[in-house]
């Protein structure tokens, strides 16, 4: 993947402005905060609300794998020596953490699905 010579970060070709000179593997975002296109011409530019739901999509993705290591702490720290309820969480918390790996891969498709409808339509221009 090509990296931006202002920023130094690495995007898919799809997020780079075209052109020759100044205009030359320059992302998007470094081409409107340097003037070098408008907010117009940049249509694969993610706006904040656009940003926003993929952000909360990605959110919801990966908490579980946030959420198993503090329900496994809690249990260790307050419910292990409670008599029988320490022994139920303890059950159903090996079955959380079990399912999740298939979980995950169960539910990637629609992470994909999810994410390229939130994603701006991209048109290659002629000759490239």
């Amino acid at each position: 993947m090509p990296t931006c010579r202002h920023c130094s970060s690495t995007y898919p070709r799809e997020q780079f402005i075209h052109g020759n000179g100044p205009n030359t593997q320059v992302c998007v975002r470094c081409g409107v905060e340097k003037g070098l296109i408008s907010k117009d011409e940049a249509a694969n530019m993610y706006d904040g609300g656009l940003g926003s739901a993929r952000l909360q999509i990605m959110a919801r993705r990966y908490s579980i794998f946030l959420y198993i290591p503090l329900l496994w702490t809690l249990w260790i720290m307050v419910l292990k020596d409670i008599q029988p309820w320490g022994v139920y969480f303890l059950l159903l918390l090996l079955a959380i953490t079990l399912a999740t790996p298939v979980w995950f891969i169960y539910r990637g498709g629609q992470y994909s699905g999810d994410m390229a409808r939130l994603t701006p339509a991209y048109d290659r221009p002629k000759g490239h």
